[in-house]
C-alpha cells in the first residue's frame, strides 16, 4: 500500500502516464545540485503611514561561490527581523552587544557564514565553497523570507502569481504531452507488430518529458505557494458552490471547524499576518508554515496550534487552508485515511475495506453512498475524522475505489486533489 499526498497537482496525470505505456516509466536520475551565477538588486521605498513606511534598500548577490544579502530598513522592522533571525539561526553562534547581533560559523578555520544585524542594517555572507547544500538552501530561503518582511508582501505576491502561472502552464503542457503519448500507444496497436517497438519508444520519450514537466510544475508551484499564490485547481475549487461555508454555521454534532476557523482568522488579523479574512492562503509542508507569503516562526505556530487544539484538532494535524470570501479548502497532509476506514469497519459502518464506498462531507451533514446519515452517526463520523487528522470541510470526499482510497476534492475533470492511497 502506498500513500501519495499531492497538493495543487492533478494526480491523474502520473497514473495515466503509467497506464498509457503499459509499463513502468523509468524515473530519470536526479540532476546534480548546481547554483548558477546570478545577481539581483531590489530597491523599495514608501512614504505611506503603515508599517512598511520609510526608505528601504536591498541588494542580493547569489553566485556559485557565495551568497550575500545587504539591507537597510526603518527601525520599526527591527523586532520582526530579529524574530526571524533568532528562529532560523543557531543560538549558540549568536553574540549580542546592545541592540546589535552577530552570528558567525566557522569550520576548519574557514568562515562558513557571518550575519550582522543592527536596528537599521542587516548583512549576510555565506561561503558556498565550504557550506553544505542544505545550509545553502536554508540561507537562500532565509533571504526570501527577510526580503518579504522588509518590503511587505506586495512584490512577493506579484512574483508568486507569476510563478504559479508558469507552473499551471507547465502542467497543461505535461497533460498535452501525456495525451500524445497515449495516442501514439493506441496507434501502435493498430499497425503491424514489427513497428510496435518503435511506437512504444516514441511514446516512452514523450511520457518521460510529460513527467519531467509535471515534476517541474510541482516544484515551481510549491515555491509559489510559499509566496502566497494559489494554483489553478485550488482557484477552481474556491469558486465552486460545493466549498461554500456559511458564516452563520455553528459547531454541532462534533463539527468544530466553523468556530475554530473564526478564532484562527481573528488571531491572524490581530497579529497582522493577514489583512483580510476573505483572502487566505495557508500552506504547510516539510519546510514550514506559510500564510499569505509570510513564513511563521515557531512561537506563532505554537500559538495557532493551541487555538486549534481547543476544537479537537490535534497539534500533529498538518494541513493547508485556503479561503476566498466564504469558500474554503482544507487539505490534510498527514491524514490517517486507512485507519479511519478501519475505524468505520470496526463500528459496522462498512463491511469491507474493498467495497466501493463514497462519503460526501459537508460538516453539517455527510452523505454515505448518496444518502444523508443520521445526526447521531454524523457526530461519530466527525469525531473519527478529527481523530485521524482529517478536518471535515464542505466539498471534501472520502472514497474507496477498485484500486485506491482517496480523501480530498474531486475536480471537474475527475482529477483528485488531496491524498491518494494505492492498493496493492
Amino acid at each position: 500500500m502506498k500513500t501519495v499526498t499531492i497538493v495543487a497537482i492533478q494526480i491523474a496525470l502520473f497514473f495515466t502516464i503509467h497506464n498509457a505505456l503499459g509499463q513502468t516509466v523509468p524515473t530519470p536520475p536526479a540532476p546534480p545540485v548546481t547554483h548558477t551565477t546570478s545577481s539581483s538588486t531590489v530597491s523599495y521605498s514608501s512614504t505611506n503611514s503603515d508599517d512598511y513606511s520609510g526608505n528601504v534598500s536591498i541588494a542580493i548577490s547569489n553566485t556559485n561561490r557565495s551568497y550575500k544579502f545587504k539591507a537597510k530598513f526603518p527601525s520599526k522592522r527591527y523586532t520582526d527581523l530579529l524574530s526571524i533571525l533568532k528562529n532560523e539561526l543557531e543560538s549558540k553562534k549568536m553574540v549580542k552587544s546592545g541592540n546589535s547581533y552577530t552570528w558567525i560559523s566557522n569550520a576548519d578555520d574557514n568562515e562558513v557564514y557571518n550575519v550582522e544585524f543592527t536596528s537599521k542594517k542587516l548583512t549576510i555572507f555565506l561561503d558556498k565553497n565550504v557550506a553544505s547544500a542544505t545550509l545553502i538552501h536554508k540561507f537562500e530561503a532565509l533571504g526570501k523570507t527577510l526580503k518579504t518582511a522588509i518590503t511587505g508582501n506586495s512584490d512577493t505576491k506579484r512574483e508568486a502569481e507569476e510563478l504559479q502561472r508558469e507552473a499551471d502552464k507547465l502542467l497543461r503542457d505535461a497533460e498535452r504531452m501525456q495525451r500524445e503519448a497515449t495516442r501514439i500507444q493506441q496507434e501502435a496497436k493498430r499497425i503491424e507488430q514489427a513497428n510496435l517497438k518503435s511506437y512504444q519508444e516514441d511514446a516512452m520519450h514523450i511520457a518521460e518529458e510529460a513527467k519531467r514537466l509535471a515534476e517541474k510544475a510541482a516544484n515551481i508551484s510549491t515555491e509559489a505557494s510559499h509566496k502566497g499564490a494559489i494554483s489553478a485547481p485550488l482557484k477552481t475549487l474556491l469558486n465552486s458552490d460545493k466549498t461554500f461555508l456559511s458564516s452563520t454555521t455553528q459547531n454541532a454534532n462534533n463539527y468544530t471547524w466553523p468556530t475554530a476557523q473564526k478564532e484562527l482568522v481573528s488571531a491572524l488579523l490581530s497579529d497582522r499576518i493577514i489583512t483580510s479574512k476573505d483572502d487566505i492562503a495557508c500552506n504547510a509542508d516539510h519546510s514550514g508554515v506559510y500564510i499569505n507569503g509570510t513564513k511563521l516562526n515557531n512561537n506563532q505556530i505554537a500559538k495557532y496550534k493551541n487555538i486549534l487544539a481547543k476544537y479537537n484538532i490535534t497539534k500533529n494535524n498538518t494541513f493547508s487552508f485556503y479561503k476566498t470570501n466564504s469558500n474554503i479548502v482544507v487539505l490534510n497532509a498527514n491524514a490517517s485515511l486507512t485507519n479511519f476506514l478501519k475505524n468505520l469497519k470496526e463500528k459496522g459502518y462498512i463491511s469491507s475495506l474493498k467495497e466501493k464506498f463514497l462519503l460526501e462531507i459537508n460538516g453539517t451533514n455527510i452523505k454515505k453512498n448518496g444518502k444523508v446519515i443520521s445526526a447521531k452517526d454524523l457526530a461519530i463520523y466527525n469525531t473519527l475524522l478529527l481523530k485521524n487528522n482529517i478536518i471535515p470541510a464542505p466539498g471534501k470526499i472520502i472514497e474507496i475505489t477498485e484500486n485506491a482510497y482517496k480523501v480530498g476534492y474531486t475536480l471537474s475533470n475527475k482529477a483528485h486533489l488531496g491524498t491518494w492511497v494505492t492498493l496493492d
